[in-house]
């Protein structure tokens, strides 16, 4: 993936998490995308580790290290904390580590690919434990679930339930690991000010990933609206997915093919598509894709009518989903792939606009609703999904409510 070109960023919406979260996961997440080409690099404490065992990984006194973060070599150091090494570490001396609970943080060069094969482990194993698409991107500092990695008499306990109260002796890793989700799910999903820090008898929601994602939906119901003259399509490159939603909510009456020949390239997604449509990765901000505005103006240039809904409040934007359904209008749905929960970002486009950006950020087709969620065709695989209401307004919030109802 292109190297993003370092823009002033800001965290989106405070309320959904505090500082030392949003420096952990959002500032990482722009500034230290995992690239061969960094020297000097930035570690993310890992549970179990120390100043004198991360000093070993990279062959460095820790007296180096800690001067390099201005801090005295007999200091605390905590999980989550990040710390500066020094840019002469000798590379080839860093061995593959990961933690007692069972984690790798992720450095500069990792690849889904690179760590399963020196693991020895499936690439789609290792995607599914962390709630990615195997061609996904990683970012330094992001804390990777090993499958198989640290087994517990609790594990087949994993996915039993959605919300969990914390024990004594219990910590954010072992939980994640123990109910089948991640750290950073998890911090997110109850907005937790740190990594680290939880006490006995937190209630904590817990997003679970270890059941397999619906996408075989059962016979409708009585009160179900579903739409059955919508084709269901898969994106014919790794960025074009709005294209193809669009092209599935049209009936067919434009392709991909010709909306990606309409959209003008833009760095600001509200203008055109950021970045390249067939990246060998997914999931970053450089290349991105495009948001409704654009896609409704090449729609426009094809002879297809279109509304954007954007902005509104959650209660008004559900009823016009329900709505145009009703009106037998299928939408084109900007969320985060399979609902994952992320940390939107603000970053400043060449035009001087503001934009907002969210990591694995993508299209889908609604074609029903009933009393649970949505019904979409994901054009990632095509494959039919649903949506729960909950999950539907919560990454529906990250870009602000926003679709494109096809006419």
């Amino acid at each position: 993936m292109n190297p993003f070109d370092r823009p002033r960023l800001f965290l989106v919406g405070a309320g959904r998490l505090c500082a030392v979260v949003g420096a952990v996961l959002t500032a990482i997440l722009i500034s230290h995308p995992a690239r061969a080409d960094s020297q000097a690099i930035t570690h993310t404490i890992a549970w179990g580790e120390t100043l004198y065992s991360i000093a070993r990984v990279y062959n460095l006194p820790p007296e180096s290290i800690a001067r390099a973060n201005n801090f005295p070599a007999d200091s605390w150091v905590y999980a989550g904390q990040r710390l500066a090494i020094p840019a002469d570490y000798r590379d080839a001396a860093v061995p593959f580590l990961i933690t007692p609970s069972g984690y790798y943080s992720v450095r500069a060069g990792d690849s889904l690919e690179s760590i399963s094969t020196r693991l020895a482990i499936s690439i789609d194993a290792l995607a599914s434990a962390n709630d990615l698409p195997r061609d996904g991107m990683l970012y330094v500092g992001w804390l990777l679930k090993i499958p198989g990695a640290s087994a517990t008499r609790e594990s087949a306990e994993a996915g039993s339930a959605a919300t969990y109260i914390v024990q004594r002796g219990d910590t954010l890793s072992a939980i994640a690991l123990r109910l089948g989700s991640t750290i950073h799910a998890i911090a997110l999903a109850n907005n937790l000010p740190n990594l680290w820090l939880i006490y006995t008898g937190q209630r904590l929601k817990i997003p679970r990933f270890s059941a397999p994602k619906a996408n075989t939906i059962s016979a409708a119901t009585p009160n179900e609206i579903r739409l059955t003259n919508v084709p269901l399509f898969r994106q014919q490159q790794t960025l074009t997915c709005e294209e193809a939603a669009a092209a599935m909510a049209s009936r067919g009456r434009v392709t991909e093919a010709q909306l990606l020949a309409a959209l003008p390239r833009n760095d600001n997604p509200f203008m055109g598509i950021r970045g390249r449509t067939n990246a060998p990765v997914w999931g970053g901000l450089s290349d991105y894709g495009v948001y409704a505005p654009a896609l409704k103006k090449s729609l426009a240039s094809l002879g297809v009518k279109s509304e954007i809904l954007s902005g509104q409040d959650f209660e008004t934007f559900k009823s016009a989903i329900v709505e145009n359904l009703r009106a037998g209008r299928a939408i084109v749905w900007w969320h985060t792939w399979q609902e994952s929960y992320q940390a939107p970002v603000l970053a400043k486009a060449t035009d001087g606009a503001m934009v907002k950006l969210v990591p694995y950020e993508h299209s889908s087709v609604i074609v029903g609703a009933n009393e649970r969620g949505v019904i979409y065709h994901d054009p990632y695989d095509a494959t039919v999904r649903v949506a729960t209401w909950a999950d539907f307004k919560r990454v529906s919030a990250y870009f602000d409510n926003m679709a494109l109802v096809i006419y």
